[in-house]
């Protein structure tokens, strides 16, 4: 029987119990019914053993409910990060990295002469190859730099240190801190911090999102992508009926809510040949594909339809394309309340603000889905002097709203048509 360690060698594995504990909560045993119990028991010990502050339990009969309660306005740093520490490692390969470390200390090397200067020194015989794949990890991780001296290769410490660096610049340690509680990668700003040893004391966040820091694996495999200008296959899971999809497709952009910290990939579907949105939460992995020659020419296309973007959808399949318009006025006492036509000019994104007469606003934009302005367009409830939309459903649920409002406060309701 395997033993059971706090460790893991995957960490897709524990990302969506973390998820669950830490957005819905209150699972008991019997409700991850996909695993074993063996295997609730194993992750909630996990999650424990990481988050032992924030884990709340409650008995509701003689079940044991579990959750991860967390106050983001009461902390300093973001407690989740202490997944990104659990990875695994075997003793060979912790043992080989502070051999390499002593051995790059004062001299530049080949592989060969590392692997005699090992032999010779710690009585082990290791194979070049082994140690040659070590170096080339860690010279893609900046630790170690590479030099061509003839026909060899030599490899030596770059010698850059955080605290040397923290120490040269003025005010770096608290930009540091500051990075290290922001999404998306704040974790890299804690990790720097560990070898600062320090803490931040300084920032704290009223409102953060911090379960997205766990989509971080999957964000920079993405960007990645973007980088090299490659093609993806996305493996996917529904959040809604957890059915698992594949979207091979052109990464483009990533678009981050202010309102709820979750991130969206922005890509073109080469299958249906348009312009799509997927929540990263729902990819499960990110497999590279071959450099997309006509990469810039797909981002040219989204840079020319994002101004029709109010969030992240490009509206129903079957109306592909096509814009809906919004229409809205509202009445403002200018003497008293002309922060409410600043804030809507500030929040128009690509829509157009006109004064109609004194008191009288007018909002326009033209959006693909014009559902995702919605709940921003309810916050001027009360200001609404009309009220019209081409997006058929949402002028009847906008006009059934506000009849229900009139109906329980006891009004009379005339819908206002606009000529």
């Amino acid at each position: 029987m395997a033993v059971y360690s706090e460790l893991i060698k995957n960490f897709e594995k524990i990302r969506e119990y973390v998820r669950d504990f830490y957005i819905f909560g209150f699972h008991t045993r019997e409700s991850f019914d996909a695993k074993s119990k063996r295997t609730y028991d194993n992750e909630k010990r996990r999650i424990e053993s990481w988050l032992s502050d924030h884990v709340h339990t409650s008995l509701e009969g003689h079940k044991k409910k579990v959750s991860v309660q967390v106050d983001s306005g009461n902390i300093f740093q973001n407690p989740l990060y202490q997944c990104y520490r659990s990875k695994t490692f075997t003793d060979n390969d912790i043992r080989l990295h502070f051999i390499l470390m002593d051995a790059l200390e004062d001299n530049a090397m080949s592989v060969s002469e590392i692997a005699d200067y090992i032999s010779a020194n710690y009585g082990m015989i290791i194979d070049v190859q082994i140690i040659r794949i070590k170096l080339k990890e860690y010279v893609k991780e900046g630790l170690v730099s590479e030099v061509k001296r003839g026909r060899n290769i030599l490899y030596t410490k770059t010698g850059c240190y955080a605290d040397d660096i923290v120490s040269r610049y003025k005010g770096l340690g608290d930009m540091i801190k500051f990075f290290s509680e922001e999404n998306p990668f704040g974790v890299v700003g804690s990790f720097i911090m560990d070898k600062l040893g320090a803490k931040n004391n300084i920032f704290v966040r009223k409102h953060a999102y911090m379960v997205h820091t766990l989509d971080d694996e999957i964000l920079i495999d993405i960007m990645g992508a973007m980088e090299q200008k490659k093609a993806v296959l996305l493996s996917c899971v529904s959040r809604k009926n957890d059915k698992k999809h594949e979207i091979t497709a052109v990464v483009l952009k990533i678009h981050c809510s202010v309102q709820t910290g979750r991130n969206y990939l922005i890509m073109y579907f080469t299958k249906q040949k348009r312009l799509m949105s997927v929540r990263v939460d729902s990819i499960v992995k990110v497999t590279p594909l071959d450099v997309v020659a006509d990469y810039d020419t797909y981002y040219r296309y989204y840079e020319d339809n994002r101004r029709f973007l109010w969030g992240t959808s490009f509206g129903k399949s079957r109306r592909y394309g096509q814009k809906e318009h919004i229409h809205m006025e509202i009445a403002v006492d200018e003497a008293k309340e002309m922060y409410v036509v600043k804030r809507l000019e500030r929040e128009k994104r690509s829509g157009t603000v006109t004064k109609k007469s004194d008191g009288l606003y007018a909002f326009d934009i033209d959006l693909f889905d014009a559902n995702e302005a919605f709940p921003w367009i309810k916050t001027f409830i009360g200001r609404i002097v009309a009220f019209e939309t081409t997006n058929e459903e949402l002028q009847d649920k906008f006009d059934s709203d506000i009849a229900r409002l009139y109906e329980i406060y006891g009004g009379a309701y005339d819908i206002v048509n606009i000529p």
